[in-house]
């Protein structure tokens, strides 16, 4: 996958950011986080890009139809993402030890040929700061592993939420397993 302009690996506070990012999920193993390059580091929504592996999943071969069409009864059976949102808080808060709530309406947001699709407004409630973070997901599969890309911007409207789930789609059109001699 190449890096798109403008973003680079995490470096100073973003670094952090991105450590208690990955250290907070339990249900996923993070494989690469990339930050706007001239981004300053928010107190609120901020703009990155995360390729996460269901960690029960990493040995896991499935084809993309396959998993879409799996996902697609999962999806239909309204899936609950308020077990998720509070397992991530718990996660968070244990790490950081402070109290974090995760409340919004992230849930799942249909499917096509590449990527079956969960955005919404996340809001995080901490002692210091409340803030909306709006967040895109495309769930795939690319050379029999699962993926998922998430992509946080700062447009809460629908408007950037579609934008965002858009980028998920090509930056997952963008990422080739590789092949081996």
């Amino acid at each position: 996958m190449p890096i798109p302009d403008d973003y680079c690996l995490p470096s100073g506070k973003m670094a952090d950011i991105a450590q208690l990012l990955a250290a907070g999920d339990t249900v996923n193993t993070t494989d690469l986080m990339l930050a706007r390059c001239d981004g300053e580091v928010l107190k609120g929504a901020n703009d990155y890009t995360v390729v996460k592996t269901p960690s029960a999943a990493l040995l896991a071969t499935v084809d993309r139809q396959t998993l879409l069409t799996q996902l697609g009864v999962a999806f239909d059976k309204n899936l609950d993402t308020k077990s998720w949102r509070d397992t991530a808080a718990k996660s968070m808060s244990d790490i950081t030890g402070t109290k974090i709530d995760i409340s919004g309406t992230f849930a799942p947001r249909g499917k096509d040929d590449m990527c079956g699709y969960m955005a919404g407004v996340l809001h995080y409630d901490t002692p210091g700061i409340s803030y909306d973070q709006p967040i895109a997901v495309c769930i795939t599969a690319i050379g029999g592993r699962i993926i998922s890309i998430f992509r946080a911007g700062t447009k809460s409207d629908e408007a950037g939420i579609l934008s965002l789930m858009r980028e998920t789609r090509a930056l997952a059109q963008t990422i080739q397993p590789i092949k081996s001699s």
